[in-house]
């Protein structure tokens, strides 16, 4: 069985699509993390979320989709704690459910999937990783992390001992987003596997695929042209 993992999606369903269809992924024979942050910005949140949430459902044991800080701010808005979404996206989120789903609809529809979105899972481990959209927190399990863990940015992960990560982890190596850069490095334990689509305003955003056990990635740039590479150490 292959393994991916991919984050920071950001709305961007066609490059999602061109990616997992040039690896030919199979939900019944590869395993798939999508590490949260799968809308805002781009301009398809709701076919992205659409596809999600059905082969999540279809496909439970190969298809794991986690919490991001971008899916966090839907609900908090669709919930009415917080405006914080109409400052990083919402708009065009909530456009991209009625263009799907009708103008009629399209609000009930977004209702929906916020309340599927409450439910996801903040990390996921398997035998070849551990896997969250931004961080982790050493104080606690994979089983018991905080909320706050979606926000946590690189400059806070670099700060902790590589050691008392190493043995957080047993070893095995994390992979997150959140933080845009221009390539999949690994530092400090982690991967770092956000390339900036639709947040980094030049011709290097692109969209990352990482092949977990074979440590490459597949990126798709903003043209849909796909390249292969190894993840930097």
């Amino acid at each position: 069985m292959r393994t991916f993992f991919i984050s920071d999606i950001h709305g961007n369903f066609c490059a999602f699509k061109k990616l997992i269809d040039h690896v030919k992924f199979s939900p019944g024979n590869d395993k798939l993390i999508i590490g949260g942050d799968m809308i805002n910005m781009g301009p398809r949140s709701a076919p992205m979320l659409q596809w999600a949430r059905d082969h999540n459902k279809s496909y439970p044991d190969t298809v794991h989709i986690l919490a991001g800080n971008h899916e966090e701010m839907m609900v908090w808005f669709i919930n009415e704690l917080s405006p914080i979404w109409m400052e990083f996206g919402g708009d065009e989120t909530i456009g991209s459910f009625k263009k799907v789903y009708g103008s009629e609809n399209g609000w009930d529809m977004a209702e929906d999937y916020a309340s599927w979105l409450e439910t996801l899972p903040l990390v996921y481990e398997d035998e070849n990783g551990i896997y969250t959209h931004a961080g982790i927190d050493l104080d606690n399990d994979t089983e018991n992390q905080s909320r706050e863990i979606i926000w946590m940015n690189k400059k806070e992960l670099m700060q902790l001992d590589e050691q008392n990560v190493h043995n957080w982890s047993k070893g095995k190596l994390i992979y997150r987003g959140h933080n845009p850069s221009y390539k999949v490095q690994l530092e400090k334990g982690f991967v770092n596997c956000d390339l900036g689509i639709s947040v980094l305003e030049n011709d290097a955003a692109a969209l990352a695929l990482i092949e977990v056990k074979r440590n490459r990635y597949f990126r798709c740039n903003m043209n849909g042209d796909i390249s292969v590479h190894s993840i930097e150490k």
